[in-house]
C-alpha cells in the first residue's frame, strides 16, 4: 500500500517508503535525496494497493515554507553580544 509522503523531509519519505516496499522517485533529476525539502506531492495518493517495488513518484520542494531553510532559533533568546576588547598596547 502506498504510505502518505507528501510533508515528509525527501529523506524519510524515501525511508517510509522502502518500508512499504515501495520507492520514492524523485521527479526533479537535479534535487538530490541528500539534499533538505519538503515532499509535495506525490502519485500514485496514500492508500492505493500496489505491487511491491512499485514506484511512487514525488515532488520535494527545497525553498520557500517546505523546503528548509534555517530552521529558526526554537524561542530562544538571542545570545549576549561580545564584550569589546581594549586596543593594542592598553593597560
Amino acid at each position: 500500500m502506498v504510505p502518505t509522503l507528501v510533508g515528509l523531509a525527501a529523506a524519510t519519505a524515501h525511508d517510509v517508503a522502502l518500508d512499504a516496499q515501495v520507492l520514492a522517485v524523485d521527479q526533479d533529476p537535479e534535487h538530490s535525496p541528500t539534499v533538505a525539502g519538503v515532499v509535495t506531492e506525490q502519485r500514485p495518493e496514500p492508500g492505493i494497493q500496489v505491487s511491491p517495488g512499485q514506484r511512487v513518484l514525488i515532488w520535494v520542494s527545497t525553498h520557500g515554507p517546505e523546503g528548509g531553510g534555517g530552521g529558526g532559533g526554537g524561542n530562544l533568546p538571542a545570545p549576549p553580544k561580545p564584550t569589546p576588547l581594549a586596543p593594542a598596547g592598553a593597560k
